[in-house]
């Protein structure tokens, strides 16, 4: 029987066809005979529905959506702006500029709507279409066109005769007059999505049509006039792909929050709001588990609010599967209902757990009801059919009349699921195409394991993801490549994998016979055990996401890092790989604390891969593992080869060790930044080599050099003094590493031993002792068995003297005293004596701090600042308390940067 909202929709929308307006409450109640106050909730109900327009004005006009794309979207979704979840939180301001820019006198701006795959851009746009039609900018009539330009963004001229339409014969294939989608939007919205695949004479026609409301056809001598509101979207940095004359003309830019910036609040109103729709759907109602809603809270969700929805909509099926083959009444969803992806949600739930809790009351069940939906912003159709559910009991049903067993019809509609969410959640595993695969693997390797996928799943009854073809073909590639150069590998895990693995492995010995004849080589039964993991990955990949390395790559720039993040995702499929992205003017400072939480926020247990471009970025691993106790291993200058390796890597093996040594040795490889590129600027033709190292790389090391070449003749011996700085660790082992390799290094020189095995370290003060550089000079004489200069001098008259010509821009006498009283003071604050070859080597290092001070440059950072501060915190005021005097006299300020420096002196750091 039907009810009054049916008679009410069937009464609006037979005004509609009949070309009216619409009607308002009063004549509603009037024709069905209803009282008016009972209309009017009703409408409201419908209007919330998203089933009616509501036209505002005296009286309110209620009418159905005039295009058949926006009403039949409507059924489902809410024209009510401030029905979307987040409407007064992170969306809020999104809100307010649409609605100025719709309302902006005349005829509204031209919007840019900003944001990444997945936000609810083309959502967005509707809804600003709606609001106008609405609030009475455009006719009840008008029309709303969209335009997706990657569908021709390979042929620039048919994406043109779309965009403007085209005579016959204006181009190749043109055998006819096309009338383009700006003429058919005319007087309405033209909604152009990825708008970044326009070229440039797209963007210059574009710009021409928003300042003169004219265009010309292409083949056409003649301008046409179309007076259109123009919503374009991308997924881009503006910068980057648009014009700026483009960018110029569209006033209001609008950015919408990828779900990671919304809050942890409208993710979880977001998610009970997916369950009310699949309750609603399927008709039954749905209880999940609270693990379920932790891990839909925390996971990453690349794809953002249509991931969302389309993650939720495959764990419903999944649930209602198994309620099938239980022949329960509801459906119970649980976290094994989901893919992979999204159980690691469940990794972070420790490190977010009180924050968490506030929605989830220990682990009590939430239910969602069949009744009521409300509106969710989404972008593209990543809905199911209505019918989706009755498809697979009927699918069910009908396996079982063929008398197929329990099981087997379970497996098999396990199969059929997830072939049908290929469409919607493949999508988000950000897979790539075979013509992108194949710029790093050969397209022969790329068809026979295309074709062997194909038989190994008949033969194991399994559909392999996207992801198994890229990570098989990579691996392939990578193995061929090592093979032929005769270099083995050892598959730790090949008993266990030949034991569990049975049937993968034997399957996967057909691919090496394959590859072995195409590319004579021989393949091991190491190697075909990594080919079988591949294979056998639905089954062990949840046990390797729990405890698998990570690789984070930190690059200066505004995207530099991110975007070789995304390469390396899409090619190795493993979603592995993490960014951050360091811009120029930002503070080492801050970096290093946000490159911090993003390590400590993904890493798994198993360790992180650093890969880094330059500067900083490399001291920040070192410093960032002993803070928080991960292990973290650096490889410098980073390429696009090196990252996609580690990726690769870390998906097969969990030794976090083992990865980085196979990356490093064959590092040369991969990448033309080998460290032959690096030592260039360290490059000697001596054999034997004197290293000078300080905290800072431009201060005592330099005076050091030029202290011993004054007082050794280096070129007699063939000697040459390299100054080298000790702010980057990892990246100074590196260079004496490789430099001993070829030289000799007679010793290390310096205020902090490095602690290098096999190469002697002297002390700032033990150069200034004695003769000829003291201990130095010892080890020469021992080396080459020679007589030195016989020069005797008082080894501190010596220091002074050099300290002096060093510093000459301040009075030595005063610093001299200054520094005496400093060290009393000091010594007397922390009740510790300095010894006299510390204090000697601080001396020098605070003349040349002094000294470039009182010049106004600038100092050194200090990157373990932070740590400094915090370990050594009575020292450092101890520290600072003691500088005053010397602050004084010379008019200068000690940075805390600077301090941090001397407590690494006095402490030996």
């Amino acid at each position: 029987m039907r009810g009054n909202k049916e008679h009410i929709l069937e009464l609006i929308a037979e005004t509609s066809r009949e070309g009216k307006k619409g009607l308002s409450a009063g004549e509603i109640a009037q024709r069905l005979n209803m009282q008016r106050s009972n209309v009017s909730s009703i409408l409201n109900e419908l209007y919330r529905q998203g089933l009616v327009l509501k036209i505002k004005g005296k009286p309110v006009i209620y009418t159905t959506y005039p295009s058949k794309k926006i009403r039949d979207q409507s059924v489902k979704e809410n024209a009510n702006f401030d029905m979307l979840i987040g409407s007064d939180k992170s969306l809020k301001k999104c809100i307010q500029q649409a609605k100025a820019a719709i309302l902006y006198p005349p005829n509204g701006l031209h919007t840019l709507i900003l944001g990444p795959s997945g936000v609810g851009k083309t959502m967005f746009a509707e809804l600003m279409y709606k609001f106008a039609v609405e609030n009475g900018i455009f006719e009840m009539d008008a029309p709303f066109i969209a335009f997706n330009c990657a569908d021709y963004a390979n042929n620039p001229q048919l994406l043109m005769s779309h965009l403007f339409g085209s005579k016959k014969g204006a181009f190749t294939g043109a055998d006819k007059d096309r009338e383009g989608i700006v003429a058919k939007a005319d007087g309405g919205v033209l909604f152009l999505d990825e708008v970044h695949r326009l070229p440039p004479e797209g963007q210059e026609m574009l710009f021409y049509l928003m300042d003169k409301g004219m265009y010309t056809p292409l083949g056409d001598e003649n301008k046409k006039k179309s007076k259109v509101l123009i919503i374009c979207a991308t997924t881009e940095d503006i910068d980057n792909v648009l014009l700026t004359t483009f960018t110029r003309r569209i006033p209001m830019s609008i950015k919408i929050p990828s779900l990671n910036e919304r809050t942890l609040s409208e993710r979880f109103e977001l998610i009970c709001e997916f369950f009310k729709i699949e309750a609603a759907r399927i008709g039954k109602e749905i209880s999940v588990s609270a693990n379920t809603i932790r891990q839909l809270l925390l996971y990453n969700c690349p794809g953002n609010v249509g991931q969302l929805k389309s993650d939720i909509q495959l764990g419903c099926a999944n649930a209602f599967l198994n309620s099938i083959s239980k022949r329960t009444k509801n459906i119970e969803v649980h976290c094994t209902d989901f893919a992979h992806h999204v159980n690691q949600g469940l990794l972070l739930y420790k490190n977010y757990a009180q924050e968490v809790d506030k929605f989830i009351n220990q682990d009590v069940k939430l239910c969602f009801t069949p009744k009521g939906q409300r509106n969710s912003i989404r972008e593209g159709d990543y809905s199911l059919p209505d019918n989706f559910y009755e498809e697979i009991e009927k699918r069910m049903q009908e396996l079982y009349s063929r008398g197929i067993g329990e099981n087997e019809v379970k497996m098999l509609m396990e199969f059929d699921i997830e072939n049908h969410f290929k469409r919607f959640i493949r999508n988000f595993e950000q897979g790539i195409r075979k013509e992108e695969l194949s710029k790093v693997v050969d397209e022969d390797i790329i068809d026979i394991v295309e074709n062997f996928l194909k038989v190994a799943g008949k033969k194991l009854q399994k559909i392999f993801p996207t992801k198994v073809f890229y990570g098989l073909s990579l691996h392939v590639s990578s193995s061929i490549k090592r093979l032929k150069e005769s270099k083995n590998i050892v598959n730790y895990n090949l008993s266990n994998i030949m034991e569990k693995n049975k049937k993968e492995f034997e399957v996967a010995r057909e691919l090496a016979l394959a590859l072995e004849k195409r590319y004579k080589i021989s393949i091991p039964d190491d190697d075909i055990g990594f080919m079988a993991m591949f294979l056998a990955v639905d089954d062990t990949e949840m046990q390797r996401m729990e405890n698998r390395p990570i690789i984070v790559i930190a690059m200066h720039g505004r995207s530099t890092a991110s975007s070789m993040a995304e390469v390396v995702n899409k090619l190795v499929g493993a979603n592995n790989v993490y960014a951050y992205d360091m811009s120029l003017d930002k503070s080492s400072q801050v970096a290093y604390e946000e490159l911090k939480e993003l390590i400590v926020k993904k890493h798994q247990g198993a360790g992180v891969m650093l890969l880094v471009d330059m500067g900083s970025l490399g001291v920040f691993g070192e410093l960032i593992s002993k803070e928080t106790e991960i292990d973290i291993k650096v490889v410098n200058m980073v390429s696009t080869p090196v990252a996609i390796e580690c990726s690769r890597k870390a998906v097969i093996d969990t030794d976090i060790n083992k990865i980085y040594d196979d990356i490093s040795s064959a590092i040369s490889q991969y990448t033309p930044y080998n460290s032959e590129k690096i030592l260039q600027s360290y490059r000697t033709n001596s054999d034997n080599v004197i290293i000078t190292l300080c905290t800072t790389g431009e201060g005592s090391a330099v005076k050091l050099k030029n202290y011993i070449e004054s007082r050794l003749n280096i070129n007699r011996y063939g000697m040459q003094v390299l100054p080298m700085s000790l702010n980057n660790n990892e990246f100074t082992y590196n260079i004496i590493n490789n430099l001993s390799k070829k030289k000799n290094i007679v010793a290390i020189v310096g205020t902090i031993d490095p602690k290098i095995p096999g190469i002697p370290y002297i002390s700032t003060s033990e150069v200034f002792s004695g003769n000829n550089c003291g201990k130095l000079g010892f080890i020469i004489d021992k080396l080459y068995k020679t007589e030195y200069e016989d020069e005797k001098h008082d080894d501190y008259n010596i220091f002074l003297e050099t300290l002096k010509s060093e510093i000459s821009n301040i009075d030595l006498s005063n610093f001299e005293k200054l520094y005496r009283e400093f060290l009393v003071r000091l010594e007397q604050k922390i009740n510790k004596n300095i010894e006299y070859g510390i204090s000697i080597g601080l001396m020098m290092h605070m003349g040349c701090a002094i000294s470039s001070m009182v010049e106004g440059k600038q100092t050194a950072a200090c990157y373990s600042k932070n740590l400094l501060k915090e370990k050594y915190n009575f020292e450092f005021k101890c520290i600072k308390e003691s500088l005053a005097d010397i602050e004084n006299f010379y008019n200068i300020d000690f940075s805390d940067d600077e301090v941090c420096f001397i407590i690494q002196n006095i402490m030996g750091i």
